[in-house]
């Protein structure tokens, strides 16, 4: 069991722990964070493109399908935890379903693994797209609403915590409210804010709540080590925003045009209701439960973060993946 602590690199566990997609926007941040706390890490990787993120970060690879049990089961051998965030973002018309099967099917199989390999704990990342619109602050036993792809990290957290396993590892969830970093729908709005193509809806009054890419690492690290079986952690920095303060201030730093307004029927129509529920529903989180685990944000908002950030964008001409 990890001591209630961080440890030096010579102090380090002899157990690795495994992160299963390693080498995604997420599964980088919080290999980098388990190496700086001085963990041995392994990366569940699919891809050479994604092995080579997971190595650059610090992990040592293991190329395999989380689908696969064979893979899964030899990746997780020897492991005091597993930490899953592998998620496909972008569906192929060949292959509709693997967004779904990754996250569920693919949390089943660590399930299977962790029991046959007696893994100790399971760390499971969801998002807080699960939670119903909230006027007020939202707590890990607010009102849930999933909807359209936050089904899918829904029905993740509902086969981690099956209560009919037996012999199952203890099972923690993590909820990142919006990660902002190089890559993913962070890099995609300032790209869009750029190109003057970025839009609210219904005036982006309603709030959103954040959370940095480095800061997300860090408290997955520090959650696989002290969170309490069985729990869910809001995942954000606990300064919530409107939406619009966000875009705007993109704008400001970026010395471009604040974005425009789109009404809710327009985007509905580009975008389905699903997706403009998500953007345009009230999602102020507290993190104070994960706070009481030791853990506190580098970055205190959106504000603080986001410049260093632009400045890696700047010097990246990747695609940030």
């Amino acid at each position: 069991m990890w001591p209630l602590r961080s440890m030096s690199r010579s102090e380090s566990p002899s157990q690795p722990v495994l992160v299963v997609g390693a080498g995604g926007y997420l599964g980088e941040a919080i290999v980098r964070a388990l190496v700086k706390d001085g963990r041995d890490v392994r990366g569940l990787v699919r891809t050479p493109a994604a092995q080579a993120r997971a190595e650059a970060a610090g992990a040592r690879t293991v190329r395999g399908d989380v689908l696969d049990f064979a893979s899964v089961a030899a990746a997780s051998q020897g492991c005091e935890a597993i930490v899953h965030v592998a998620a496909v973002n972008s569906p192929s018309p060949e292959d509709p379903r693997r967004p779904e099967q990754v996250r569920v099917e693919g949390c089943r199989q660590l399930l299977r693994a962790a029991r046959e390999n007696q893994v100790r704990r399971l760390v499971v990342g969801s998002g807080y797209w699960v939670y119903a619109d909230n006027p007020g602050t939202i707590r890990e036993d607010s009102p849930l609403d999933p909807r359209g792809e936050s089904l899918i990290n829904y029905r993740t957290e509902e086969v981690a915590r099956d209560p009919q396993l037996k012999g199952a590892p203890e099972v923690i969830v993590v909820r990142p409210g919006m990660v902002y970093g190089n890559g993913s729908w962070c890099r995609a709005a300032i790209e869009a804010v750029l190109g003057e193509r970025y839009s609210y809806i219904g005036g982006g009054r309603n709030p959103w709540s954040f959370i940095s890419l480095e800061d997300a690492g860090s408290a997955f690290v520090r959650v696989a080590a002290r969170g309490k079986p069985g729990e869910v952690y809001n995942l954000v920095d606990g300064r919530p925003a409107p939406w619009k303060e966000f875009g705007d201030f993109l704008a400001d730093r970026l010395s471009c045009r604040p974005p425009s307004n789109v009404s809710d029927e327009r985007a509905t129509a580009n975008l389905g209701p699903d997706v403009v529920h998500h953007l345009t529903a009230r999602r102020a989180c507290s993190a104070t439960k994960l706070q009481s685990l030791g853990w506190a944000p580098r970055f205190p908002d959106f504000r603080a973060g986001l410049p260093s950030v632009l400045e890696e964008i700047r010097g990246s001409p990747g695609d940030g993946h």
